[in-house]
């Protein structure tokens, strides 16, 4: 929590929360996308089965890691979009992994597995 609010220090108050509502809402859909992601894997894929919704996820997600991208104003928020982008259509665990920590960092670590 101490990170985030250094980083916000120099926005107004009106700034600051307008940003931790982008972070809340990308980790809400990071977190979302990775349940059904976990949905999935845990069952053994029936063939020509879909993936459970989280392929329909990505897109959601990769468009709050977009705003993110334009208005987060912190080193995190500036390579998020194209981690979420390796993680969530290509599988790049390493990836996930950061921008999972970046979640974290943000504050919103109960959001994300």
């Amino acid at each position: 929590m101490v990170f985030a609010a250094v980083l916000l220090g120099g926005c107004s108050s009106s700034d600051a929360d307008e940003v931790r509502a982008y972070w809340q809402d990308y980790c809400t859909r990071l977190g979302t996308w990775q349940e059904a992601r976990n949905s999935v894997d845990a069952f053994p894929k029936k063939p020509g089965g879909t993936d459970g919704g989280a392929g329909a996820l990505a897109p959601a997600v990769i468009s709050a890691a977009e705003v993110l991208d334009r208005k987060g104003h912190d080193e995190d928020s500036a390579r998020v979009l194209d981690d979420t982008v390796a993680a969530v259509t290509g599988a790049d665990l390493m990836a996930e992994g950061r921008v999972v920590s970046s979640c974290d960092r943000a504050g919103f670590e109960t959001l994300v597995k």
